[in-house]
């Protein structure tokens, strides 16, 4: 799984609402956010376990069905403001953004997580993703 993977499945997300929505500003927000505001993925699956929701978060990270997350959810683990910057670095308002995320979330975090655990690889892909996406965007 590469960065391109990532992409063309946040492409596939956004179907038509996509058409205006900058991807590259999407994937960076999602996985500097997973990376830099998390600690990578055990971070993420942390900040969820905090927040009572450890159950969904480690759906995406196991070999079965990903649990489904709301944006409520996502508002209690991650904070509006922290939400509301993300939107704005991919270039769409919290409304648009919201809902995006909830839809890839849990299918970026089940690719960086192919062997169903958190491990090295998982933040080595997570890394290798930011370095890719920041030499594209130069």
């Amino acid at each position: 799984m590469d960065l391109m993977d990532l992409m063309k499945g946040a492409g596939s997300i956004l179907g038509d609402q996509g058409k205006d929505v900058n991807v590259g500003g999407l994937a960076g927000s999602v996985l500097g956010m997973i990376q830099n505001d998390s600690g990578g993925v055990g971070g993420l699956v942390e900040q969820f376990a905090k927040n009572g929701m450890g159950d969904i978060a480690k759906s995406w990270v196991g070999s079965g069905n990903n649990l489904p997350v709301n944006g409520d959810q996502l508002m209690q683990v991650f904070g509006e403001q922290k939400l509301g910057a993300m939107a704005e670095q991919s270039g769409m308002n919290l409304q648009k953004f919201l809902p995006i995320l909830v839809a890839a979330l849990p299918m970026i975090i089940d690719k960086l997580t192919p062997d169903g655990e958190v491990n090295d690889k998982s933040n080595n892909m997570l890394q290798q993703g930011m370095g890719l996406l920041g030499s594209f965007l130069k």
